[in-house]
């Protein structure tokens, strides 16, 4: 490869002064799930996905807790005179109750 090869994203070192810091971190071991084996061997997509990673921290989920929400932005969603639909409750089957409250229990402790 030449010298003057231009990359999209510009080529990390391998051995970074944070990469001790970086091994614990959650975009690290979101980018060691990311890499295939064969990819992992040449450091040219594991140092582009490694900036990338960095750079966009704070929007990519992590892990399967903070999936689903955001605090980088507020919406609304508005539906002009339009009124809102009314849905009866569903019962939850008794075998799946469990698992419905240990869900709700797992977002309210998140909030």
């Amino acid at each position: 490869m030449s010298e003057d090869a231009s990359y999209a994203v510009a080529p990390v070192r391998a051995e970074s002064p944070h990469s001790e810091v970086m091994a614990h971190h959650p975009a690290h071991e979101a980018m060691e799930k990311m890499l295939s084996s064969e990819q992992e061997s040449s450091g040219k997509h594991r140092s582009a996905l490694a900036v990338i990673l960095r750079e966009f921290a704070d929007v990519l989920s992590t892990s399967d807790e903070d999936l689903g929400r955001t605090s980088v932005v507020r919406h609304a969603i508005h539906t002009g005179d339009a009124k809102s639909v009314r849905c009866s409750p569903r019962r939850i089957p008794y075998h799946q109750r469990a698992q419905v409250e240990s869900l709700l229990d797992e977002m309210l402790r998140q909030d």
